[in-house]
């Protein structure tokens, strides 16, 4: 996980931060959120540096080149998410609710419209978001489908093409 820390406004904030953070499946080490901005402490920056979960300073964070990120809007339920009990094994569940610091999920259940069907349901201790999948492509890549990408945009055999990136 990259560099990033979020700054607690107040008490409700933090307590919100660090909810976040474990739903991200972070440890959060039994931290409160009770160092706020608005409480005048100094480290209110609740993140991970280096992949270790802390408070941090602005000044600590900034030294580290950490990335200060708002507090992601919350999300509406149900949605799709990553859940575990054990915070290792982790698989992808219609969650529904939170409730006494658990998950609510519907049983055996991956998509919104599997769940229609479905009344059974099953709590668990940790719920992150499913991240997007990436594919990374690299230059070779691309240079070794030339001729495909070539036909696919209507270049000629004997033009040049130049791969620009944003």
């Amino acid at each position: 996980m990259k560099n990033q820390v979020i700054e607690a406004l107040d008490r409700e904030h933090g307590k919100k931060v660090i909810e976040y953070w474990k739903s991200k499946g972070v440890d959060t080490c039994g931290m409160l959120g009770i160092g706020t901005k608005k409480g005048g402490y100094l480290c209110r920056y609740y993140g991970i540096i280096d992949g270790r979960f802390d408070c941090y300073s602005e000044r600590e964070a900034a030294e580290n080149n950490a990335e200060i990120i708002e507090l992601p809007e919350e999300n509406s339920f149900p949605r799709v998410m990553l859940v575990s009990n054990d915070g290792d094994s982790w698989c992808k569940r219609v969650v529904f609710m939170k409730r006494g610091g658990k998950f609510l999920a519907w049983y055996d259940v991956e998509t919104i419209e599997e769940s229609e069907c479905v009344f059974g349901a099953l709590p668990w201790r940790y719920a992150k978001e499913v991240e997007p999948k990436q594919r990374t492509i690299t230059l070779s890549d691309l240079n070794s489908k030339i001729e495909d990408i070539k036909k696919l945009f209507g270049i000629g055999d004997n033009d040049d093409v130049i791969i620009k990136l944003d």
